[in-house]
């Protein structure tokens, strides 16, 4: 199952934390990831 999940959030930049904030435990995306997800939603918007 959790598999799964992980493979529907794939273009999620957030499910592949490259780190977590120290104390909220919030998800850091990597620059990459979030230069992938601007790339798909600037590609939707065309």
């Amino acid at each position: 199952m959790k598999e799964n999940l992980k493979e529907a959030f794939r273009t999620f930049p957030l499910a592949n934390a490259a780190k977590r904030e120290k104390g909220s435990n919030v998800a850091i995306p990597s620059e990459q990831d979030v230069e992938d997800a601007k790339e798909w939603v600037d590609f939707k918007e065309m």
